[in-house]
């Protein structure tokens, strides 16, 4: 069995070959890289982008007294394809899976496995 990185990259290499996907990435919320698929993909930029969002997402809970905490972030190009940005929290650990997807294709059930097999894989 590999490193905790490599299986998380294998996670993300298998939602990105059943959704097409581009690219994943999974890091802490302030942008520190933990694993991609590829591997490596644009980890400077990704993570440079994953703090402008928080920003983002601060500024609009802030501006708009929302009481929620931001769970999703999506993005939809001229080209309809899609960057989604999902927050969730494993064992105190506030991280962030971003997904480059293709137009019109679906995200929400391969992002929602993800999320649940690194929830596995993080917990004790």
């Amino acid at each position: 069995m590999g490193s905790t990185q490599e299986r998380l990259e294998e996670i993300l290499y298998a939602m990105n070959r059943e959704g097409n996907f581009e690219a994943a990435m999974l890091s802490m919320k302030d942008g520190l890289p933990l694993a991609s698929s590829p591997a490596h993909y644009e980890d400077d930029m990704a993570a440079a982008m994953v703090t402008l969002l928080n920003e983002t997402v601060k500024r609009i809970n802030h501006q708009l007294n929302l009481s929620q905490q931001v769970d999703e972030i999506s993005i939809v190009g001229d080209d309809r394809a899609r960057l989604v940005c999902r927050y969730f929290v494993v064992d105190g650990n506030e991280l962030l899976l971003t997904v480059l997807a293709p137009p019109d294709q679906s995200y929400r059930r391969l992002t929602n496995k993800v999320i649940k097999d690194v929830e596995r894989l993080w917990s004790p």
